[in-house]
């Protein structure tokens, strides 16, 4: 049975499924980078294994294959009134910038350096720092699985999702 996909329904339907915010960062021969990400979950307890889907064309990717490492730093929400929504938008706007575009975006972005040198934000409610394991080209983006090797918190707080932010995003 062959069906044809209506793409007005599919971006509708695709954007039912509810995805938190993270800012996945990287370091590699002395540079540094993040950007905003929600394709990301947790995709086994034994060894505790994170996935995310990274688009090919980024700054960041390449640099995550060649040094196997990557954080990612779960968003801090700021809380439920219009402008802690319009903060936290273009908090994870910023990042979501291409590095490749605008080389400098971490320049005003508060952070140490963590595992393997890849940037914790200051303003994170935690991180997780990982090894890959896995690579998978899916498409227009790859699916990178890594394996968690050190965690931190940050204080306390609820983190931030799309939903929460107005943010759309379906193919």
């Amino acid at each position: 049975m062959s069906m044809t996909l209506d793409p007005q329904q599919k971006k509708q339907v695709l954007r039912t499924f509810t995805y938190g915010l993270y800012a996945v960062s990287c370091a590699n021969e002395g540079e540094v980078n993040a950007f905003t990400a929600n394709w990301l979950t947790q995709v086994s307890f034994e060894p505790p294994l994170i996935a995310v889907s990274i688009e090919n064309n980024t700054k960041s990717l390449p640099m995550i294959l060649r040094d196997r490492h990557f954080l990612v730093n779960v968003f801090r929400s700021s809380g439920e009134s219009e402008e802690a929504h319009k903060q936290d938008r273009n908090f994870a706007g910023s990042l979501g910038k291409s590095a490749l575009k605008y080389p400098d975006k971490l320049a005003n972005i508060a952070y140490t350096p963590g595992p393997g040198g890849a940037p914790i934000l200051e303003d994170a409610l935690a991180w997780v720092a990982c090894n890959v394991t896995h690579t998978m080209e899916t498409g227009d983006s790859t699916l990178v699985i890594g394996e968690v090797v050190e965690v931190g918190t940050q204080g306390s707080g609820e983190p931030l999702t799309m939903n929460e932010v107005g943010f759309k995003h379906a193919g």
